[in-house]
Order: C-alpha cells, then structure tokens, then sequence
C-alpha cells in the first residue's frame, strides 16, 4: 500500500519526461527531411523556416539569353507556432540577375509538409539576365523569427540520493537540524523526486512549469535557398541598328486618328506592339522626319496580360503634314532578339496611305479672285477732269509721259528684282542649314539642363531611380544629337560601339539606371548619390565643350 503513492508520482514523472522529449525528437526528426537552410550567426534550423525559388522556364531550354526575363515564384515556409516578421522583400544574391516585378503583398496559405503543419508565404516575380556566363540562382529573405525553444528535462535525484542541485554539504546541515527529515528520508518517499524537493523544504513546484513549457526565442534569420545555377547566354555580336534589348517574340501594328489630314495640322500614329517578353526593354525608334513628314518623340504605355510576360505595349508618335497630296506614312520597324531562335528579328507595322489637303492659304489667288468689285455709292459726284494746254518750248520733249510708265523703266526694275531674288535664295540656302543647326542645338541644351534638374531634385530626395533615369535621358538626348539618330534608340552597347573606352562612364550610368529600373529600391546614399550627380553634370559640360 505504501508503495502505491510513490508509484503515481513516478508516473507523472515518466510523462514529464516524455512531454519534455517530444519536442526535441520530432524537430531533429524534422530536419532530417528538409534539405533547405536557414542561417544567422551560426543557427541552422531547417524545419522551422526555409525558402524555395522555381524557375518557369520554358521545356526543352536549357537556359537564357542576355536579356531575357523569365517568371519566377519564390515560396517561404514557416513551422507552425513560429511568429514571424518581415524584415525585407526576396531578393537575388547574384550580379548576373535582376528580380523585378515582384508581388507588393505575399500571399499567405497553410500546408502540411511531412505531417507537420506550415505557414506557406507566396511572391511572384519576373528573374531578367543581364551578364552571360553561369549564374548562382541564390535567394534571400530576411525575417526575425519568435518561437518557444524546446525544453530540457529536468535532473532527477536519485533514490537516496540528495538534490543535485543543492549545495554540497547540504544535506549533513538539514540532517543535524531536523532529525525527523532524516528520518522520512527513509521512507518508501524519499525515492520520489516530487517528495525529494519537499523533504528539503522547498516547493516541489518551483521551475516545473517552465521547464515543461520551454523559453521564447527571437532570432534574425536570413533564409537562403541555394537552387542551382543558370547558363546564360550571350547574344550575337553586330546587333542590327534600332535593336534597344528586347528578348523574345512580338508583332507591331499602327493606325492613324484621323485619316482626313490637312497641311501643318498634327495626327497621332499609334503602333502596338504584343507578345511575350522582356517589353521593358521594348523601344522602337519611330518614324524619322522626312520632306513630307515632321515627326517628333515617341511616349508609351504598357498593359500587362493574363500571363506574365505577356501583354501589348502602346506607342504614339505626332505627326504633322509638310505639303498636300497623296501621303503614304512609313511602316514602322520593330527589332528584338528571339532566343528560341536565336537570331535577331525585325517587324514592320503596314503602310498607311492617306490624301493631305492643303492649308487655307495655299491658294491667294483664288482668294484675290473672289473678292468683290467697288461699287461707288449711288449720288457720288464725280470730280471733272481739268485740261491744261500749255505751249511747248523749242527742244522740249514732246511728250510729258512719267518715267514710272515708260518701258526701259520697268525692264531695269525688272532686273534688279531678279538679281536682288537670286541673292536672297543664295543667302537663304546658305544660312538656312546654321540657322537649323543653331535651333536644333538650343533645343538639345534646354532638353539636357531640364534633366540636370531633375536630376538635383531626385538627388534632394535620396531618389537614385529617379537620378540614373534623367541622366540616361541626358546622354541619350546629347548623343542623340551629335549622332543624327533618334535619342531613345540609344543603348549603352550602342555607346560602347561607337566610343570605345572613352564611353565606358556613360556605359557605366545606362547599366545602372537599367539595374535601378529592373530591381526596383535604391542602390546608394545620400553621399554617393551627389557625387554622382556633380561627375555626370562635369562630364556632360566636357562633352558639350568638345563636341
């Protein structure tokens, strides 16, 4: 009978023991079927959190051109109990890829991986390769993680033996003081660990609780998943001209506003170019002015599709009528690389033929042809003519017809007027080209100083986006210029083509403004961002100073 008090309690100790186990066994367990990793400071935790990137490529491709943008989805799992916070969004630790166009808000759902459950956050986003050669597919996530650490069984003394935890010598002074604790300890009692902490004099509650219990962690983790390597290709050398790093598959088609033009009045040419791919680097050039057309810059819009990378993008182009008649507007050239292909292909949008009237004053004549006669008011009194006869003087002329009516005048006036005409068209012809020259130049100077303004303004705001995108803007407006080629054509390969070394800094803003443009965020501080700005506003003078 006596054994039976000490036998329960010993089972309520058996299943402390299991319930301060468990946890610990199926953790272990756990990371044994995981082959993800998450780190910080040395912590390595596989089942309470890792991250996963898939790669929709396309099937029977083993890998991706320069350029090219592929949909990527980037899945985080977190062991159910564990609170987590977001300090950041997924990003690529590789320099030869760009993540962009990635899902502002996570989707959240639950799982089950292995028979435990799981929170599963979801991104979707677009991977674009911008450096050939093999690339590191490594995607980071960093989160502070909240989770109650597994719990460590507590010493049991032995039977007999004292408290493991108490001081030595502890038990001979409790044995000198206290005679009857000597005497329980030994009873059939003193065997239980419940009874052990009491016969001391202590509460045998003390600790239990938070020891079954286990202690709130916080860590700052970065999650990794290393899921391999992507080949990257380059693309073939002597890209055609108006090639602006487009990748993949598209068609181009264009209308005009309105088919009823007239002499020097504008109409909108719209072109729309769809399919699927990298559409952020889709920039045709546009049509070029000519004798019968002024054209001018081209802006766009794009509209996403029911899939990613797919969708059309929308240009417009002003367009103005130089003379009357029958006017066919240009197709327009649309030029990317296919990489299933591999080759370059340009497209052309269909001619559009259209009939030019005229101004309303292309014809004066007519106009002077139509006017009224004068008619005198009925009552006017005519004044008479008065007649002067008057003797002529010996060697006089016998007529006193005026030289304005005579004939030999107006012959010399005559020539003088065709002289004086064939002067001015000389003249004309010949200042007409430096007096082009001059506006065109003036225009380009206000085009760039605007963008030095938009560049201090985003450098006010700690906007590096901003910043290379107006800087880009400049050199292409500059170079656009002095090249005699349409500005948003320009790209740094082209820059790098026709400067060599000497456009390796402005290669230098392109790439980083097409970096800033891909990934989103800033890349720089305050500092780094002024003295950017003062180096491209310096070398923007030189170049203007020298060319």
């Amino acid at each position: 009978m006596n054994n039976k008090p000490a036998l329960s309690f010993s089972l309520v100790a058996a299943l402390a023991v299991t319930i301060v186990a468990a946890p610990a066994w199926a953790r272990s367990t756990t990371a044994a079927t995981t082959n993800a990793s998450a780190s910080a400071n040395g912590l390595r935790d596989p089942a309470r959190a890792f991250i996963k990137m898939d790669l929709h490529l396309e099937k029977g491709t083993p890998g991706v051109s320069v350029g090219q943008s592929v949909p990527v989805t980037i899945r985080a799992f977190f062991l159910g109990g564990t609170g987590v916070t977001l300090n950041g969004r997924p990003t690529v630790a590789s320099d030869a890829l760009l993540l962009s166009d990635l899902t502002t808000d996570a989707k959240q759902s639950s799982v089950q991986i292995r028979g435990l459950p799981y929170t599963e956050l979801t991104w979707n986003g677009i991977l674009t390769a911008v450096k050939e050669g093999t690339a590191k597919t490594e995607i980071e996530l960093p989160v502070q993680l909240s989770y109650r650490e597994a719990p460590r069984a507590r010493a049991l003394p032995r039977p007999g033996a004292s408290d493991p935890s108490a001081p030595a010598g502890d038990d001979d002074d409790q044995s000198a003081a206290d005679p009857f604790a000597s005497l329980l300890r030994q009873s059939p009692f003193a065997s239980d660990p419940f009874f052990a902490q009491m016969f001391k004099g202590g509460d045998p509650f003390q600790g239990m609780f938070d020891d079954l219990a286990g202690t709130i962690r916080q860590r700052d983790v970065t999650l990794r998943d290393n899921a391999g390597t992507l080949t990257v290709a380059a693309l073939p050398l002597h890209a055609p001209p108006g090639f602006s790093g487009a990748v993949g598959s598209f068609t181009i088609s264009a209308t005009l506003d309105n088919q009823a033009l007239r002499v020097g009045e504008p109409a909108t040419l719209t072109f729309i170019a769809r399919g699927r791919g990298s559409f952020s680097r889709l920039s045709p050039a546009g049509l070029a002015p000519s004798d019968e057309l002024n054209t001018y810059g081209v802006t766009s819009t794009f509209k996403p599709g029911a899939t990613a990378l797919t969708g059309e993008k929308v240009f417009t182009q002003t367009i103005v009528p130089r003379q009357g008649g029958a006017l066919t507007v240009p197709a327009v050239a649309l030029t990317y690389f296919d990489p299933t292909e591999r080759r370059f292909v340009t497209r052309h949008s269909a001619p559009i033929a259209v009939a030019v009237r005229g101004s309303a004053g292309d014809h004066p004549a007519a106009i002077a042809s139509t006017a009224p006669p004068t008619v005198e008011p009925a009552g006017t009194l005519k004044t008479p003519s008065l007649v002067v006869t008057a003797a002529v003087p010996d060697g006089a002329p016998s007529s006193l017809t005026p030289v304005i009516q005579t004939r030999w005048f107006w012959k010399l006036a005559a020539a003088m007027a065709i002289a004086a005409a064939a002067l001015s068209v000389a003249g004309f012809a010949h200042g007409k080209g430096a007096f082009k020259t001059a506006g065109a130049n003036r225009r380009v100077r206000r085009q760039v100083a605007a963008q030095g303004r938009r560049m201090k303004a985003a450098v006010d705001r700690g906007d590096a986006v901003a910043l290379f995108t107006a800087a880009r803007t400049a050199w292409q407006t500059r170079l656009g210029a002095a090249w005699g080629v349409p500005s948003q054509a320009i790209a740094a390969a082209d820059v790098a083509t026709r400067l060599g070394g000497r456009g390796d800094r402005i290669c230098e803003v392109f790439e980083r403004a097409d970096r800033l443009t891909y990934a989103g965020g800033q890349s720089a501080g305050p500092d780094d961002l002024e003295h950017w700005q003062s180096q491209i506003s310096d070398e923007l003078g030189a170049w203007e100073a020298t060319s």
